[in-house]
């Protein structure tokens, strides 16, 4: 799901820091335009990101090295992409239209169904339905198969920036800037539920991959989770600068990252609510993000015109939970002192290439003990 608003190297191991000064970034790419909204392939084999300038990309998942590039994918900034759950069909949103692509890069059809600006789209888990949405009160569920709209969803008293279907396919939950959520039976195509308590525009909306939360992300600069059973509020996230432009769930439900205006992208941590992180490593908004397989890294679309690779390394959670045993443990080893009188310039390499070993000794061990004492 993409709602962007129109808004203006690797990890080096520090073995004398124990605060956040670093940020774990696995790789940077640059693409020299803003990097507008980001996916990965229903196989998890690809990345597929989308420019301001109407270019989608299309990288190795494992090596990032580009294997498709479709120039003008999109007459205008790309703001969703999205794929079939078979993997043969590749949706993109620019302007107001959807264009279709095989997986040559071939185009296949552009579905012409919206007046104005698609923000936001998602496909539902069976691959029949596509939810988009556009700078108005409604949004359109149109059949994939036959490319038919099917009906215009209306109910909200403002614009829909944000669709998402629960992962069974049988809710589809919408955010507007009425500031209101709404929870759609898919069966009768009715609201539900309505979800409430933002202060603000609502540029995006996750269900947790059990299907048992649903988030939002506001303008107010705050995240909801709601329990949807309960129909209560189940968490507020706060903690952002700027407007909050988009969350997604870890696989394992574990975990939220959000992004916003501001350029951070936040750790939150489900269970307690509390923030574990705050990547900070970028110089504009943050478009879109998406969890990569196994859920221990993701990727982030930036209006600095990079694409980053981001890790959720475990020296984050040491970091959080065992900071004053961790550092009491650091300091009194030997191995992690400065250069010192004397030290030949070999020794100290060798010194410091046991020490980075140390290190990821202690922090591993320290991370078992968080995984069995906190992520539980």
């Amino acid at each position: 799901m993409k709602k962007l608003l129109l808004l203006p190297a690797l990890f080096i191991l520090q073995i004398h820091s124990f605060g956040q000064n670093v940020d774990y970034i696995v790789e940077s790419i640059d693409f020299r335009t803003p990097v507008t909204a980001v996916n990965i392939s229903p196989e998890q084999e690809w990345i597929l990101a989308g420019l301001e300038d109407g270019t989608l990309h299309v990288l190795d998942i494992s090596t990032r090295m580009e294997i498709l590039k479709i120039e003008g994918a999109g007459l205008n900034a790309i703001y969703d992409i999205e794929m079939t759950p078979t993997g043969d069909v590749i949706f993109v949103a620019a302007g107001n239209r959807i264009s279709l692509f095989d997986t040559s890069g071939k185009p296949l059809t552009v579905w012409g169904h919206h007046r104005n600006t698609i923000w936001s789209m998602d496909i539902s888990h069976d691959g029949q339905y596509m939810a988009s949405t556009e700078v108005n009160k409604t949004f359109q569920l149109i059949d994939v198969f036959t490319g038919e709209r099917k009906q215009f969803m209306r109910g909200h008293d403002d614009v829909v920036l944000a669709v998402d279907f629960s992962p069974d396919g049988k809710l589809l939950a919408s955010g507007s800037n009425d500031k209101k959520v709404f929870l759609w039976e898919m069966d009768s195509l009715r609201v539900i539920q309505t979800f409430q308590g933002l202060s603000d525009n609502i540029y995006d909306v996750a269900f947790s991959p059990d299907g048992k939360y649903l988030a939002a992300a506001s303008k107010d600069e705050s995240v909801r989770i709601w329990d949807i059973e309960k129909n209560k509020l189940f968490r507020l996230l706060k903690g952002h600068k700027e407007m909050v432009l988009e969350i997604e769930f870890s696989p394992d439900g574990k975990y939220l990252l959000s992004a916003g205006a501001d350029g951070a992208i936040k750790l939150w941590d489900i269970k307690s609510g509390e923030q574990l992180y705050a990547y900070l490593e970028n110089e504009g908004a943050v478009a879109d993000i998406c969890f990569l397989p196994g859920g221990k890294t993701f990727v982030s679309a930036g209006m600095d015109e990079n694409l980053k690779i981001w890790e959720l390394n475990p020296e984050i959670f040491v970091l959080k939970y065992f900071p004053e045993d961790y550092k009491k443990e650091m300091e009194n080893d030997p191995l992690f002192l400065p250069r010192q009188k004397g030290e030949k310039r070999s020794e100290y390499n060798e010194r410091t290439k046991k020490a980075s070993g140390k290190k990821k000794e202690i922090i591993d061990r320290y991370y078992r003990q968080y995984l069995q004492e906190y992520a539980e």
